[in-house]
């Protein structure tokens, strides 16, 4: 015997919200994040920092100097390493820079030093800084109103850029429609 329920006592399914189609149109990254949204601003921001840092200097890694010949042979590599970034600083752009993959994934005290004069060298106090800024977020957790505000910031820097990401006009279709 099934239980009749009056149809105004009934509740209504909620709405499904889902990931706005802009959004979803940037490709996940594998490298960093918790989640799809920091996986995609992971994607953003990495793109729009080795683009950044392919054309302003040459192609040149950060850490080395060794010239990288596209930038998406490159890696976006932190200088304050991404594990001990606190809360949004670790999608800080003035934190990553076009690095080589060799000396991402196999750096030692050389690199580090190396990274830090190259960053003192483009703009002078450049790594305190960054050490100020990372103290900035300690105890904030990364909210998704966070991520998609940071997507936006990083895309609107991505429009003066000579070169853009693949997905980007896309992007930008969908965001403004």
């Amino acid at each position: 015997m099934t239980k009749y329920i009056p149809v105004r006592l009934q509740k209504k399914p909620a709405k499904k919200k889902g990931m706005p189609a802009w959004i979803k149109a940037i490709p996940e990254s594998q490298a960093h994040g918790s989640g799809t949204y920091q996986k995609r601003l992971w994607r953003l921001v990495s793109d729009f920092v080795r683009i950044r840092d392919f054309h302003s200097f040459q192609g040149r890694c950060v850490a080395t100097g060794a010239k990288i010949g596209h930038w998406r042979d490159g890696n976006a590599g932190h200088y304050k390493s991404y594990s001990v970034c606190n809360g949004m600083f670790k999608f800080d752009e003035s934190n990553i820079h076009l690095q080589s993959a060799q000396s991402n994934a196999w750096g030692g005290m050389d690199i580090g030093h190396n990274f830090a004069e190259e960053l003192n060298r483009r703009n002078k106090d450049s790594v305190w800084g960054i050490e100020c800024d990372n103290r900035l977020y300690q105890n904030t957790n990364i909210t998704t109103t966070m991520v998609i505000e940071k997507m936006r910031d990083i895309l609107s820097k991505m429009k003066d850029l000579p070169e853009k990401p693949d997905y980007y006009n896309r992007v930008i279709l969908l965001l403004e429609a």
